[in-house]
């Protein structure tokens, strides 16, 4: 987690402080940035930028058409030689002197990052300013049509910005444009003079935490993060009560982002960096800046998830709820009432009637901005612990606010606001394309069941791919943006399609659906290769091409991905704890567990595997709720008495139900319904019955003519189906049901024919022969069953461990 490149403006006549932005699956939702300061007014208004900030319109402010004035406007223009207005400011302006003209040029010159003339307009703002201080510095002794020491201070802080910006472009290293080498030292020299300006002359003053500012992002540039702390904690305990609220808060943020940035040599300093956003929180609280207090309770919770302080999350989670004005129902599972979970003013509503939500043009931008950020990390929160009923009215509360049109009170991603005193605050928050495609992508997260003719999982996915792919996407960028912005917010956007690659290519595979996985995979290959993120999500890759693999019955080759996937993660910088790590070691355990008999290279004997899967179960319980489930059945493999068995597995049933995971589900049903096959008949068929449906429902068409049970071919999870269709027969043959035996025989040919077609999609072979031949062409029946059949037969029991 980390805040990096702080900014503040002067070009505008204003002066600030900072700007940061999450990174990550988490790192979406805060993002800050101040501009403001008193005093410091440019000699030129440049209001229509101001204007288009705000309505987050890209326009080039050089380009923009305007018409003349009208004669009738122009006093005097006819009654004379030489008294019209516009020679009189022709006049004017050729008396102004060279220095200040130069130094307002870079306001004029201000284009949105993503603006074809960004560059140029940085080079002629940087050129005009080191004209304006040379020619400055080179006035006589009289200093005749020299700067004012507050023009001057403003020209060096416009230096060390523009600066930024140009190092934030990337062309202030060796490999850059010639007028862009040497910039760092540039800066470095317009601070050192800034600040000295600042202490010499007493109204300069309060403008000193500016530049200390701008030390500190190009401290941040250079990694040194240290040095960074260390200036930014003495700047805050130089502050005093005549600081205005702005400045206060724009340092303590500033210190937020140099406590989370982090580099091989200096770790993120976490708990210095919570305990800096408890005083930032008490101090917007005894100043009565609610706004500020909630996002800093936003901020903590962020930063809380990212760290994994799970035990905390769920506080710090209801705190900052209660701060943005969500009010829900606290203990939404053990409630059975159906408002449970529900925001109270959605509780009352009635179910003709429109939600009530906060009107869009009269909220406060930032107010809904954390509202958003809040119910995603809230989300993702309860998803995390296995409380699907808790999470869904959050979501749906969620949809609710992007259907009201809230991210069009900040559409460049820049809120305004007003404080309880003093200037007022910029905040740069997340940008609204981001969260726009972020909630297609928890959406898709937080429904858990992929069973069904059209999963909800699946339709999110789908509709938040085709919005990625939208060609004619709008995405504003303010005026004081930098490139970097524009890469960063690019970079996230096409992280988030890479997760939705990687959730629809898992749903498909889950669901029997190999041929739309692969196409997922391919798709998703190219999209990392192409963005540069293939480096990133190669892990990920590989851990799906062995679930892929694992599906199909290709145990050597899934084996080898499960193997790859944990390797690559932990060569790329993960903990051996981590989600992949962890899930590759559990794919690794089940695979080798559900191959006994089989061959398979590396096989461990059983010893070895026993203590192999007592070791995941141990990492499983250290993992969460997500793995709690998969911990019962492990458990549940090696346990010696019957009755510990059945409870093992009774617990992870439950757990599978609270979290409406009915993919884990059908695996435990099948194992739960095989030990009560002897002993409690009934039962058994009852568990059976659930899973069978579960099996077809996992890859049930759009068409019910498609089904095998009404002529078509698509069966769901065939191997699952094959075994429960093997079970019943057994069970109706024992009950002297022999027509419904037949008839289940019958439905059986045609799992055994999927069978076939799964196996034989590498080679081809799609015989539906159910008899092996002996030497002389003829079949041989075992115990009434053919050798073929009955290995077709002992793949699927085996498959069957692969829905886990």
């Amino acid at each position: 987690m980390e805040f990096h490149f702080i900014r503040g403006s002067m070009i505008d006549g204003k002066t600030g402080g900072y700007r940061s932005e999450w990174q990550r699956t988490l790192s979406w939702f805060a993002v800050f940035a101040f501009q403001s300061r008193p005093g410091l007014k440019s000699n030129l208004s440049l209001r229509p930028g101001r204007r288009m900030l705000k309505t987050g319109l890209l326009m080039d402010t050089l380009n923009t058409p305007t018409r003349p004035p009208r004669p009738s406007r122009l006093k005097g223009a006819h009654k004379g030689k030489g008294r019209g207005r516009p020679l009189t400011a022709a006049t004017e302006l050729n008396k102004t002197p060279a220095p200040i003209l130069l130094v307002d040029l870079p306001g004029i010159l201000s284009h949105p990052p993503d603006h074809p003339n960004h560059i140029t307009a940085l080079k002629a703002s940087l050129d005009a300013l080191q004209q304006c201080l040379a020619i400055h510095s080179n006035l006589g002794s009289d200093g005749s049509g020299s700067l004012s020491l507050e023009q001057e201070m403003r020209a060096y802080g416009m230096m060390s910005e523009i600066g930024m910006k140009v190092l934030a472009a990337g062309l202030g290293g060796q490999d850059g444009p010639d007028w862009a080498k040497g910039v760092e030292s540039e800066i470095d020299n317009a601070i050192n003079e800034g600040t000295r300006l600042c202490q010499q002359i007493a109204s300069l003053r309060p403008h000193k935490p500016y530049f200390t500012l701008m030390r500190a992002h190009l401290l941040m540039w250079q990694h040194q993060f240290k040095t960074c702390r260390a200036l930014l904690k003495r700047e805050i305990g130089n502050f005093t009560s005549s600081d205005s609220p702005a400045t206060v808060y724009t340092c303590y943020f500033t210190y937020l982002s140099a406590l989370l940035a982090s580099s091989l040599t200096q770790p993120a300093d976490t708990s210095n960096a919570l305990q800096a956003l408890t005083k930032l929180q008490n101090i917007a609280t005894s100043r009565e800046d609610n706004d500020i207090a909630a996002l800093c309770l936003a901020t903590r919770l962020q930063i809380l998830m990212r760290a994994g302080f799970w035990d905390l999350v769920g506080e710090a989670c209801e705190a900052a709820e209660a701060a943005a004005g969500l009010k829900f129902y606290a203990d939404a599972a053990a409630n059975s009432s159906s408002t449970l979970g529900t925001p109270e003013h959605l509780v009352n509503a009635q179910p003709s009637s429109s939600t009530t939500l906060d009107n869009p043009t009269t909220s406060k931008p930032l107010q809904i901005s954390t509202k958003l950020q809040v119910l995603i990390l809230s989300v993702i929160y309860y998803t995390y612990m296995s409380q699907p009923k808790v999470a869904s009215p959050r979501l749906t509360f969620l949809h609710q606010l992007l259907d009201s049109d809230a991210l069009g009170t900040f559409p460049d991603g820049c809120i305004d606001v007003t404080l309880s005193s003093g200037p007022t605050m910029l905040i740069r928050v997340t940008h609204p394309r981001v969260l726009y495609e972020t909630a297609f992508l928890i959406s898709g997260l937080s429904k858990r069941d992929v069973a069904g003719r059209k999963p909800r999982c699946r339709v999110f996915i789908q509709e938040g791919l085709g919005v990625a792919d939208e060609v004619d996407k709008m995405v504003p960028f303010p005026l004081n943006g930098s490139i970097r912005d524009v890469q960063e917010v690019d970079e996230r956007l096409n992280k988030i399609k890479a997760d939705m690659l990687c959730q629809l290519a898992s749903i498909h595979i889950m669901r029997s659906e190999f041929n739309e996985a692969e196409d997922a995979l391919t798709n998703l290959i190219a999209h990392a290769r192409t963005t540069g993120l293939f480096r990133s999500f190669a892990s990920r890759i590989v851990l799906i091409q062995a679930h892929l693999a694992h599906a199909l019955g290709k145990a050597d080759r899934a084996l080898q991905c499960y193997q790859s996937a944990g390797f690559l993660e932990r060569s790329g910088g993960g903990s051996s704890s981590s989600f992949i790590v962890l899930s590759a070691r559990i794919g690794e355990v089940i695979l080798r567990l559900s191959s006994q008999g089989q061959p398979i290279n590396n096989r461990a004997d059983e010893a070895e595997l026993k203590a192999m899967s007592l070791e995941v179960v141990g990492e499983c319980r250290r993992g969460g709720p997500p793995f709690e489930a998969v911990t019962r059945i492990l458990e549940a493999v090696w346990a010696t008495g019957i009755v510990d068995v059945k409870n093992k597995l009774k617990a992870a049933i439950e757990s599978t139900s609270r979290c409406q995971d009915n993919h884990l589900r059908a695996l435990i049903l099948a194992l739960m319904s095989n030990m009560y096959l002897l002993t409690a008949s009934d039962h058994a068929q009852v568990m059976l019955k659930t899973c069978q449906q579960l099996a077809i429902g996992l890859g049930a068409p759009l068409n019910n003519e498609d089904e095998l049970a009404n002529g078509g071919t698509v069966v769901g999870n065939a191997p699952l189906g094959l075994w429960v269709g093997e079970k019943f027969v057994e069970l109706y043959r024992r009950n002297g049901q022999d027509e419904k035996a037949e008839r289940q025989m019958q439905i059986n040919l045609g799992l055994r024919e999927a069978m076939d077609r799964l196996l034989g999609r590498d080679t081809g072979d799609t015989s539906t022969e159910t008899a092996a031949e002996n030497d002389d062409g003829m079949e041989v029946e075992v115990g009434g069953v053919s050798q073929k059949h009955q290995q077709k037969v002992d793949i699927a029991e085996q498959m069957m461990m692969d829905t886990s």
